[in-house]
């Protein structure tokens, strides 16, 4: 067949986007290309030239009861080329909306009757030219609020990726035509219909829809594992020998399940969540995995195997156990318990509970995600939250202190399993958690960890290094607060990422404190000098929390200068800009008690005076310049 325009390609046919397809996808880059390939098209001796748009696929299919006095049209699925159809009918629609009386030597409303709906006698009936299948999620959103047909009630929980992606388009074609003057709104016009040249194909009835679909759409921007799992379900649901009726209501199912589970992925706008991280995350509470949890790429490959004509040839998990063949109630129970997650894993991404945020600061991986996800599904109970999270935050840091690590990401994800798969009970969660945190503490073992990170020639150096200090000097800021009996918060969590790690005495110091490094290494042999520089400005007592960016306005200013902007800082600030000037002592007693607060964070720590030097400043001739002892004194008494 040979390639038609627009215009033939609406004028005897109507289109569906059928359920299996996925939702729109396309964003500022593919929208754009569309723009710039119509912005492109040549006209020659006053005649627009053809411009090829590729193939469409479609497959027969019948109207609904409500649109079967529409004639002189068949009805077709869209199997492929869905996305370009649906941007150009949304172009068509604003460029007809921009205009009062029509393009091309036609009147409005015949062009409105030829691309985007019809009309009955009465009025009160309208057969759009293209829109979603009456069962799909997004068809009121599309009719609604891109076609703006005010008689059709959007649907509660209308917002996902896909809708957001809809009315980006809108406002995206918006803009580009309010520029635009009658006579360029004209030639685009004729260009979307008369220049953009369609190959129409037709599938087979004996070909599996599905299965098409699936190979067809490895092409243009890849579909989500998530979208192409739906139209394997559905696809799977077709082959079953259940009455017809269980086959409608297992798809029916199957949609509302992917529209529930869109709509709370997308239910932050500003934060949408990955959906194939999501569909791993709960494989990985389903099934369990080789490693702690499924990686996307494992996981794709693995819920295809559960899914699929055959999956009795795969093994369910290591157990050497096979997965069940394909039956209505797998596919109704897999499908129940992933829609069942989303509005929890959205809860989990946007919680206002600062114990989960602390707990996302620590550790975010996907171990740590689903276990979290397994208690919030088991109960309801803030006390038992309360407990069982507590504890994980209290192993996570103790995992982040160097040289006491107690627990590792396998341990988590398979409790999250336990608990999940009713194997285990929180209780018994809460009883392996206690016995972790009894683990004995070996004081050595952190000593050297902590000397380590001032050995460092690239990147961040001595304590600036450590991953956990961010979140530890947050603790500490709350351990000053309620130390000073102060109830008003200077900074919190929800500050984090606004939130820096800054040196008092600064790493670019000779401009306002080269007498007091310089008083500090006095002395040294030379070859010691910039070791010994390295550890006092990146010892802990000398780094703290500064919001928005403070420590930046202030440069390498003098203590005088930044005592005054600390005292109406944070609670790590007030604190600082206590002491008169800032030196080798108050660093070093600042450090100290910096880690006897981290004492407190971790049952059975207990630091010597001799551990708490080792650690704050690294090696023996830097600890007597900072405490003004005699190495040859200290010798002569040994």
């Amino acid at each position: 067949m040979s390639a038609i325009n627009l215009t033939d390609l609406f004028s005897t046919r109507i289109f569906r986007i059928p359920d299996y397809q996925r939702g729109y996808a396309w964003e500022d880059k593919q929208l754009n290309e569309l723009w710039d390939d119509l912005d492109e098209i040549p006209t020659v001796n006053d005649e627009i030239k053809n411009h090829y748009t590729g193939t469409i696929y479609l497959e027969e299919t019948n109207p609904t009861e409500a649109e079967n006095w529409i004639s002189g049209v068949k009805f077709y699925n869209v199997v492929d080329g869905q996305q370009r159809l649906t941007s150009i009918s949304i172009l068509l629609f604003e460029l007809l909306k921009a205009t009062e009386i029509g393009y091309a030597e036609k009147k409005k409303e015949k062009l409105i009757e030829t691309f985007v709906y019809e009309s009955n006698m009465s009025g009160e009936s309208k057969v759009y030219k293209f829109s979603y299948a009456f069962t799909d999620k997004n068809f009121n959103f599309l009719l609604h609020s891109i076609f703006e047909d005010n008689k059709v009630v959007l649907n509660q929980g209308h917002l996902n990726h896909h809708t957001k992606n809809l009315a980006f388009a809108k406002k995206f074609f918006q803009d580009k035509i309010a520029i635009l003057d009658d006579s360029q709104k004209n030639i685009l016009f004729k260009k979307i219909t008369t220049s953009l040249q369609f190959d129409i194909r037709t599938i087979e009835k004996d070909l599996d829809v599905q299965a098409v679909f699936e190979t067809m759409n490895n092409r243009g921007k890849p579909l989500s594992t998530l979208e192409k799992l739906k139209n394997r379900l559905i696809y799977l649901t077709e082959k079953l020998t259940n009455p017809d009726e269980d086959k409608q209501s297992l798809r029916k199912k199957i949609n509302d399940a992917w529209g529930k589970i869109y709509t709370c992925l997308a239910q932050n706008p500003e934060h949408i969540l990955d959906e194939d991280v999501f569909l791993s995350a709960h494989l990985s509470l389903f099934r369990k995995p080789v490693e702690s949890t499924f990686s996307e790429k494992v996981a794709e490959e693995k819920v295809f195997h559960m899914f699929c004509n055959k999956p009795e040839k795969y093994d369910l998990d290591e157990s050497g156990k096979k997965e069940e063949p394909i039956s209505y109630k797998k596919i109704d129970d897999y499908i129940l318990k992933l829609s069942e997650l989303a509005p929890i894993w959205y809860q989990i991404h946007n919680s206002n509970s600062k114990l989960i945020k602390r707990i996302l600061t620590l550790e975010s991986r996907k171990d740590i995600k689903i276990f979290l996800a397994a208690i919030l599904k088991q109960t309801n109970d803030t006390s038992i939250h309360a407990n069982t999270f507590g504890n994980l935050e209290k192993i996570l840091f103790r995992n982040c202190v160097p040289g006491i690590g107690i627990m590792d990401e396998r341990t988590t994800a398979n409790w999250a399993r336990d608990i999940y798969n009713a194997e285990d009970t929180i209780e018994g969660i809460n009883q392996k958690q206690t016995n972790l945190l009894g683990t004995a503490v070996a004081v050595p073992n952190i000593i050297q960890p902590f000397k380590s990170l001032f050995t460092y020639e690239r990147g961040n150096k001595g304590f600036h290094r450590w991953s956990a200090l961010k979140y530890f000097l947050f603790e500490y800021e709350e351990h000053l607060k309620h130390k000073a009996q102060e109830t008003n918060d200077k900074v919190t969590i929800d500050d984090y990422l606004e939130t820096t790690i800054e040196h008092v005495i600064p790493q670019q110091f000779w401009d306002n404190w080269q007498d007091t490094v310089n008083g500090f290494t006095a002395g040294l042999e030379e070859d010691n000098i910039e070791q010994a520089r390295k550890v006092l400005i990146n010892s802990l007592g000398n780094l703290t929390i500064l919001k928005n960016g403070k420590n930046s306005s202030l440069g390498n200013k003098s203590w005088l200068d930044k005592k005054e902007r600390f005292r109406t800082g944070s609670y790590n600030e007030i604190d600082i800009s206590q002491h008169d000037t800032w030196s080798k002592v108050k660093i070093a007693q600042r450090g100290k008690e910096m880690l006897k607060f981290l004492e407190s964070k971790i049952n059975g720590l207990t630091f010597s005076d001799t551990d708490i030097e080792k650690i704050l400043f690294y090696d023996d001739f830097i600890i007597d310049k900072i405490y003004d002892r005699n190495p040859a004194a200290n010798s002569s008494l040994a």
